[in-house]
C-alpha cells in the first residue's frame, strides 16, 4: 500500500503570502492578473458577477486582449446561472470558459460543459455525476504564481466597508514552488477524460510526494490523504487546532479527536455560529456533546460567517478548500496546501487567537440547552450526511 511520507522535503525558497479576508485577497489577485504575461487559469466553485466579480472579469478581458491565454472554469451547481451576457462578453474577448458538470436540467449550459458526449449519454452521465462537484478555488498565473484557499469569486468575502458581507476566510498566494501538480489537476478538470482513461487513473494519485499541494483528484488519493490526516492527528502531542466551515466528521475522525483530547492534547475546534447553509450549524452541534465530554474545546465564531478551512497539528499547518464533511471526503474536488514558512505559521496562530476573541466557547450546559427542534433536526440531518 502506497503511503504519504510524514514529512515531505520542500524547497526553502517557497514564498507564501497569507490572507484572512477577501478585500486583501482580491487586491493581490487583481494586481497579478493585470501583470500576467502568458496564461491565467482560474478555477472557482462560485463566480458571482456582482461587484468584485465584474472587476475580476474586466481584468481578465484586458489580459486576454493583450494576448494572455485566459481560461475560466466554474462549477455547475456553484454557478448555475453561468452563460448569460456577462459570460458571452468574456468569451467575445477571447476568454475560454467551461462548466464542470452542469446540472442535468441546465440545458443552456451544456454547450460549455467539459463533457463531450451525445445528448442522451450526456444527460445520463450528468445525472450520475450530479453529486460530484468541483469545490476548488485556485488561480494559476503564468505557471509561476498560485492562489489556493476558501474564497470564491464573490462579493460576500469582501469586508463590509468594501460592500461585502465580511466572511472570514483564509487563503495563500504561492511563488517559487513547483505548480505542476496543480496545473495537471486543472487540465484534468478542464478536459473530459474518457472512461477508459479514468479506469487507468483510479490508483494513480495526482499529487507528488515532495509537493506541499494536496489534491484529491482520484479515489486512491482521497483515501491516502485522509489516512495521512488521521495519522497526523493521532501523533499530535501538543495541539490540534481546527477552523472549519462545515464540520460533519465521520466516526474515524471523531474518535481520533476524542482520543487526542483524553491524552491531554490541546484540541480546539472553531466553527461558525451562523452559516451560509442554515442547517449546517445544527448538524455540527450534534457532535458537540460527545466531543465536550472528551474534553475537546469548541468555539463558535460570532461576528459573521466563518468560511475558512485551516488545520494546525503541532508544527504542521494546512489550509485550503476542504471541509471536514462527507462532501469533501467522498465527492468534491478539493485542494489544500501545507504551509512551510515559520512566518506564515506564526500568522495563522495569530489569526486563530484573534478569532477566539470573537467567538463564544460552547460548554455542556449551553449545548444541552439548545432548542429541542434544532437538536432534533441536527440528528435527523446526520442521516443525510452522505450528501452534506
Amino acid at each position: 500500500m502506497q503511503t504519504i511520507p510524514e514529512s515531505s522535503p520542500t524547497p526553502t525558497t517557497v514564498e507564501e503570502t497569507l490572507f484572512d479576508n477577501g478585500t486583501d485577497f482580491f487586491s493581490y489577485l487583481l494586481h497579478d492578473i493585470q501583470y500576467a504575461k502568458i496564461s491565467i487559469d482560474l478555477e472557482t466553485y462560485t463566480f458571482n458577477k456582482h461587484h468584485i466579480g465584474t472587476k475580476i472579469g474586466e481584468a481578465l478581458i484586458e489580459a486576454s486582449q493583450r494576448g494572455v491565454r485566459v481560461r475560466l472554469l466554474v462549477d455547475g451547481a456553484g454557478t448555475p446561472r453561468w452563460g448569460g451576457r456577462f459570460t458571452k462578453r468574456l468569451e467575445k474577448s477571447g476568454i475560454k470558459t467551461r462548466i464542470f458538470h452542469p446540472l442535468p436540467w441546465g440545458l443552456w449550459q451544456w454547450s460549455r460543459s467539459m463533457v463531450r458526449l451525445p445528448s442522451v449519454i450526456k444527460i445520463i452521465y450528468l445525472l450520475l455525476k450530479i453529486n460530484t462537484r468541483n469545490h476548488r478555488k485556485t488561480c494559476i498565473i503564468d505557471k509561476k504564481i498560485a492562489y489556493i484557499g476558501s474564497l470564491n469569486i464573490d462579493y460576500c468575502h469582501l469586508k463590509q466597508e468594501q460592500g461585502g458581507k465580511g466572511w472570514r476566510d483564509t487563503a495563500v498566494r504561492l511563488q517559487k514552488i513547483d505548480l505542476r501538480p496543480l496545473q495537471q489537476a486543472f487540465e484534468a478538470a478542464w478536459s473530459y477524460v474518457p472512461f477508459s482513461k479514468q479506469l487507468k487513473r483510479i490508483f494513480h494519485p495526482t499529487y507528488q510526494h515532495n509537493s506541499p499541494i494536496r489534491l484529491n483528484s482520484s479515489h486512491h488519493a482521497r483515501r491516502l490523504l485522509y489516512k495521512n490526516l488521521l495519522r497526523r492527528i493521532a501523533k499530535s502531542k501538543q495541539r490540534i487546532w481546527i477552523i472549519n466551515a462545515y464540520f460533519i466528521p465521520n466516526n474515524f475522525l471523531l474518535k481520533k479527536l476524542k482520543d487526542a483530547a483524553r491524552k491531554g492534547v490541546d484540541v480546539r475546534i472553531l466553527l461558525p455560529y451562523k452559516s451560509d447553509h442554515l442547517i449546517m450549524p445544527w448538524a455540527s452541534a450534534s457532535f458537540y456533546e460527545k466531543l465536550l465530554k472528551a474534553k475537546v474545546r469548541i468555539f463558535e465564531y460570532q461576528p459573521n460567517i466563518l468560511h475558512a478551512k485551516v488545520i494546525m497539528l503541532d508544527n504542521w499547518f494546512m489550509l485550503g478548500s476542504s471541509n471536514l464533511n462527507h462532501r469533501s471526503l467522498l465527492h468534491d474536488l478539493e485542494v489544500d496546501v501545507v504551509i512551510q514558512s515559520p512566518q506564515s505559521k506564526q500568522q495563522l496562530e495569530e489569526h486563530f487567537h484573534r478569532d477566539l476573541e470573537y467567538a463564544k466557547e460552547v460548554y455542556l450546559s449551553n449545548c444541552q440547552a439548545r432548542p429541542w427542534y434544532q437538536r432534533l433536526l441536527g440528528y435527523l440531518l446526520l442521516y443525510m450526511k452522505y450528501w452534506i
